[in-house]
């Protein structure tokens, strides 16, 4: 009977001793599972903030070589090109997300033997346009205005001001076109009114590439926003890219880094020294009366591509098209985009790949009218993507 009992009570020791450890052991796997998940957690995390800091060192590595002059075998080739082409300015060509040249070709003052260079200031004529577009873009992004809108709700006394839309002014598609040239200097608000004071109304509103357009859309930011349509993109674009090299004439005019504009035959091309009047940079408001540096504009043009100043898909919906036709400033391709500008004797052309991997950026101080910078800026891109 003791021998029957003691046995009883050894079993239910045994027993409890394996309830009492393997509660312990699920206790302890509670204990576990959590704790190796956090270390599994800092670990990855561990491991991908070095790459995290070599993305942000290899990023700002690029942004500071930039303004450096560059040049490297391949890009000896394009710059060798160039010169063939008498092309005479400063040049940034970027392959596959490395610059292979950064640099100039001839000077930018020819009298002080001063040449251009990475650093050197061009105007960029209507490639501002552009800019203008997102100015645009950005109030209605902030649901401010549509581009549905009609341009007689912001502007009046245009004729056809309740039929004509945002959308079509930029896209040239309004009917819109000046008369004559702005005669003398005026204020924004002055050059608004004179512009559509002489505004001439073509019946059919196919594209045609008109100037007017894109001024009136300043007068369009100007209201809406109750201030210049400098202060506006100063503040939304330019300071909030960081562009250090980029502003509004007059203030070009007198920088030391300034290009002078020449003109005269490929045999002497610095000839004549072409001054610019006030009245010139004056009447291009909100089409052509910005500079910047190669560097700034590939910043400004990656910048609005990257986000940085727009949603992409408000980016997408302003830049509607990919058949080459012009819209918002641009000429967008499939594959590509590409810009245009010439003001004053200076030349403005860039093409980049969407991904900005590749580009091309040729700014110019020589007019001799033997180089269609546009069509040069497009053919390097395509030799650039061509070559191994």
């Amino acid at each position: 009977m003791v021998r029957h009992r003691w046995a009883l009570w050894l079993g239910i020791v045994t027993l409890s001793a394996l309830l009492l450890g393997a509660v312990a052991f699920v206790w302890q796997q509670k204990i576990d599972v959590p704790e190796r998940q956090a270390k599994a957690v800092l670990s990855q995390r561990h491991e991908k903030a070095p790459h995290r800091e070599a993305a942000q060192m290899a990023a700002t590595h690029f942004d500071e070589r930039l303004d450096r002059p560059i040049e490297t075998l391949a890009g000896k080739s394009f710059k060798e090109i160039l010169k063939n082409d008498k092309f005479i300015g400063s040049a940034l060509i970027i392959k596959q997300g490395k610059i292979i040249f950064n640099g100039g070709v001839g000077y930018a003052d020819a009298a002080s033997k001063r040449v251009n260079g990475p650093t050197t200031l061009f105007q960029i004529g209507s490639i501002q346009k552009a800019v203008t577009a997102v100015a645009v873009m950005q109030l209605a992004e902030e649901g401010k205005l549509h581009l549905d809108d009609p341009v007689g709700k912001y502007l009046s006394g245009i004729k056809t001001g309740d039929q004509v839309t945002l959308r079509m002014m930029i896209d040239m598609r309004s009917g819109f076109a000046l008369k004559k040239y702005q005669p003398y200097v005026m204020d924004d608000a002055g050059i608004i009114r004179w512009a559509i004071s002489n505004i001439t109304y073509l019946p059919q509103r196919n594209y045609a590439y008109q100037a007017v357009n894109y001024l009136l859309l300043a007068g369009v930011v100007e209201k809406v926003t109750g201030r210049s349509y400098e202060q506006q993109v100063r503040s939304t674009i330019i300071d909030r890219l960081g562009l250090k090299h980029t502003g509004f004439l007059p203030k070009m005019l007198t920088d030391a880094n300034r290009s002078l504009t020449y003109t005269g035959p490929v045999t002497n091309p610095y000839q004549t020294s072409i001054g610019e009047p006030k009245l010139w940079y004056n009447r291009e408001l909100g089409t052509g009366n910005m500079y910047t540096t190669v560097a700034d504009l590939y910043r400004l043009l990656r910048g609005i591509d990257d986000g940085k100043v727009l949603q992409l898909s408000a980016l997408r919906a302003l830049r509607n098209r990919d058949d080459g036709v012009y819209t918002a400033g641009i000429y967008n391709h499939a594959d590509f985009y590409s810009t245009n500008g010439t003001v004053a004797g200076q030349m403005a052309s860039t093409a980049i790949s969407h991904d900005g991997k590749d580009a091309v950026i040729l700014l110019s101080n020589y007019n001799s009218h033997a180089l269609n910078l546009h069509n040069e800026a497009v053919r390097l891109f395509q030799m650039l993507r061509q070559k191994g």
